[in-house]
Parts: structure tokens; sequence; C-alpha cells
């Protein structure tokens, strides 16, 4: 397989764009994680379904801020210390003691086991502060609310011609890329009335960060 699509890279003369779109379109790259017959260990070899992963730190990193509709600026050196350079994802992060400047993102990285490259291996290994870190941590608080400007939550909140459920749709297609399914709009919506739209807004994203479907891969 890697052969081909070398030659197939090479055929496209050496076309980047063309490349990714011929492995996203192909049964492989789309098969999903529901298989539809018996599940046998003895299909693993032949890849008859997707396995579901948890997300990389810097993947869950850069998919809050995705979610959230927020910016990050963080500032680096090279390597000789000389020159300055940005970044505004953790997927370019150039070494896992990045950021520096910033140690409480740097902290919450590490909390998802990303590894130094020497001694530590990254791992998906779950755990209860990886739990916390989603619930309490400032850098997912600090994007929930309306108060925090740009966000998700304040754009929606301050389009007066949005519905309580539309609110609600673009929030879970904001985080888990999907619409709401009817059980869920059903337990949801009373918020709006029981809280109030902005606490109830604010309460729904903060859910969709920490519900599970949101830091794993299907």
């Amino acid at each position: 397989m890697l052969e081909s699509l070398a030659d197939e890279f090479i055929k496209q003369n050496y076309d980047l764009r063309k490349l990714i779109a011929l492995i996203v379109k192909s049964n492989t790259y789309q098969l999903s994680a529901q298989y539809p017959g018996t599940w046998s260990l003895s299909l693993v070899p032949y890849y008859a379904r997707k396995f579901i992963r948890r997300m990389d730190a810097e993947e869950i990193h850069d998919a809050i801020l995705k979610a959230t509709n927020f910016t990050v600026t963080y500032q680096m050196r090279d390597t000789l210390n000389v020159n300055t350079f940005t970044v505004n994802w953790a997927m370019q992060l150039p070494d896992t003691v990045e950021p520096r400047q910033t140690p409480q993102v740097a902290n919450f990285l590490n909390l998802f086991i990303r590894g130094d490259r020497d001694v530590k291996p990254r791992s998906l290994e779950p755990s209860i502060q990886q739990s916390l870190t989603l619930m309490n941590n400032a850098f997912v608080m600090g994007k929930i609310h309306q108060a925090n400007a740009g966000s998700a939550v304040a754009t929606l909140l301050a389009n007066t011609a949005l519905t309580d459920q539309q609110i609600t749709t673009q929030l879970f297609l904001n985080t888990l890329s999907r619409n709401p399914r009817q059980d869920e709009l059903d337990v949801l919506q009373p918020l709006y009335s029981s809280l109030g739209k902005r606490q109830a807004a604010e309460g729904i994203q903060w859910a969709l960060l920490n519900k599970m479907d949101f830091i794993f891969n299907y």
C-alpha cells in the first residue's frame, strides 16, 4: 500500500494536496469503528474496522481551542536561542517541554502523557487526573463562558436570532462534530428555562468537552 501511495505521489508530480485527497477518500481511511458482523480478533490483521483511540495531548489541546472558538499564541525561540517565532496550535510546538513560558498549558499537556522524547514515552493511558483536568483546569474553564470574549458561547448568545435549540445544536457541531440526538435535546432544552440562557449554554459547552466522545477518535 505504501509503495502504491508513493507511486501515485510521484505520478501526481509530488502534489501533497492530491495525495491527502486520495487517502481521505479511500475505504481504508473511512472505516467505521462499528463492525456490522460478529467481531473476532482474527480480523484484526485485515483492518476490518477502525479502532477507537484517545487523542494525543496536543490533539486534545487543539480540539478544545477549535470547539470553543479560541486562538492562542505561544512564543518560541529557535535552538540557538536567537530568533523568536510564534505558534497557535499545540501540534506546532517544536518540543514536548513547550510552551515553557506558559507552564499551566505545559502541565495540561503533560497530564495527557505526551512524554519527553528521551526517557518517558508517549502514552494513551487514562487517569483520574485527566478527567479532573478537563472538568476544572483553567485552560478549559477560561474558554466556556459568555464573559470569555470571542468564545463560542459568547458568539452564539450574541446572536439573538438563534433559538435555544439552534444554540445547542451549534455547540454539538462545534464540539462533537454531530447534531444532538432527540433524547439529548429532551434533557438539555429545559436547562434554558431553569438556568437561563447564559448558564445553560455554558453548562452544555462544559458538558460536551467532558463527554467521552470528545477526546476519542472514532
